[in-house]
């Protein structure tokens, strides 16, 4: 569906909306429309209150939201940065102050094989984390 659009009226002619009202706006109001449909004439405080201002960006609607927080945590999609926090906490794996940038689909695998051997993420990674140690400590 095309998003909405809102601009300040040009001329001071009525503007019909789609309940057939005829509208006048002053100069400082807001015309919104969706495809050259006006559908609405308000206020900035109106359509502050009616529309949700998205500048080239992702809407979340709230039942998918309400999803990701069941993965991410309560309240991380409050906003997109709390999001990119939980986010980056998820992807991240860290040894010491090492971070190890791994791939959402090369973390999927280790989940897969921590499945398929019966152990958890974490103990899959611990196993990484041993066959490491191993290599650097093989003949100390």
């Amino acid at each position: 569906m095309p998003a909405l659009q809102a601009r300040h009226p040009l001329d001071g002619a009525g503007k019909v909306l789609p309940s057939g009202q005829v509208v006048f706006p002053k100069p400082a109001d807001w015309i919104v429309s969706r495809e050259g449909q006006i559908i609405d004439v308000c206020t900035a405080e109106q359509l502050a209150e009616r529309y949700e201002d998205i500048e080239d960006g992702l809407l979340v609607p709230r039942p998918i939201c309400t999803i990701i927080e069941e993965v991410t945590g309560v309240g991380t999609t409050r906003s997109a940065s709390e999001l990119y926090k939980a986010v980056q906490r998820l992807a991240l794996i860290k040894i010491g102050d090492v971070t190890i940038p791994f791939t959402p689909g090369q973390l999927e695998e280790i989940k897969h094989r921590a499945s398929k051997r019966g152990h958890s993420v974490a103990q899959e990674i611990q196993r990484i984390v041993d066959r490491i140690k191993d290599e650097i400590f093989y003949r100390s």
